[in-house]
């Protein structure tokens, strides 16, 4: 994910994301307030987040959108337990889950903007 750093250039980081499939596909991820990233959300919502497929035929998805920040306990939880799932298993996902979703932590919904994509490009 690229956010906007005060000097107005870009901060790519790797992330942790899931899709709102009951709210028109929004990202769902979640950072610490006190990261680049978290910083740069709050103060310019602005972002772009590039994903890929890494098996051939390779595809690709580049998001630009609007960061909504959030710091609900129960939604914090329910949704850092669900990216723990799939990153880290659904035997990790609750442990995983209640470690990111701490005071401090932040849940951020990422509507798109703008949505490009390419689709086995290796074809």
């Amino acid at each position: 994910m690229a956010t906007v750093r005060n000097n107005v250039s870009p901060h790519v980081a790797p992330i942790w994301i899931v899709l709102d499939e009951d709210s028109n596909d929004d990202i769902i991820l979640t950072t610490w307030n006190e990261s680049i990233k978290g910083k740069n959300i709050i103060r310019d919502s602005r972002v772009s987040i590039s994903v890929d497929d890494q098996k051939p035929p390779y595809s690709f998805v580049i998001v630009n959108g609007i960061a909504q920040i959030s710091e609900e306990p129960p939604n914090l939880l329910k949704w850092a337990t669900r990216i723990a799932g799939r990153y880290m298993g659904k035997d990790n996902a609750e442990s995983y889950g209640k470690r990111n979703s701490v005071k401090g932590e932040l849940l951020i919904r990422v509507k798109a903007t703008k949505i490009i994509g390419e689709k086995n490009i290796a074809e």
